[in-house]
């Protein structure tokens, strides 16, 4: 049940279809989750500064999960694959990019009517 939610003052129009399904698929495989439980959420056009800069291409994002996040290492391996994508599709610096894990409880979390533990 990955939830990838990236908030950017980057324009919503340079936002591709193509970069969504792009990371939804990256999501996947790093997590070692089926894509059919990834949600990802890019909303742009916000007014965000990043450093004192409201101007530069800059962003805020989530990435909540059921497990497969949360220690240094797996939070590491992750963030060095979307640093670098998110950077090439949307042109956020990588300095400009926080990322913040949260590690859930399956109980913590429904779909399809019920938790997932």
């Amino acid at each position: 049940m990955p939830v990838f939610t990236l908030s950017t003052n980057v324009p919503s129009s340079k936002i591709s279809d193509a970069f969504i399904s792009e990371l939804s698929s990256k999501l996947a495989d790093l997590l070692h989750k089926p894509e059919s439980y990834v949600a990802v959420h890019v909303i742009g056009d916000q007014k965000l500064s990043f450093g004192g800069d409201g101007k530069s291409p800059a962003g805020s994002a989530l990435l909540k999960s059921i497990g497969s996040v949360g220690t240094s290492k797996q939070n590491n391996d992750i963030a060095k694959v979307l640093h670098p994508l998110i950077e090439k599709n949307l042109g956020i610096k990588q300095d400009r990019l926080y990322i913040e894990f949260v590690n859930l409880a399956a109980s913590a979390v429904s779909h399809n009517g019920q938790t997932f533990g």
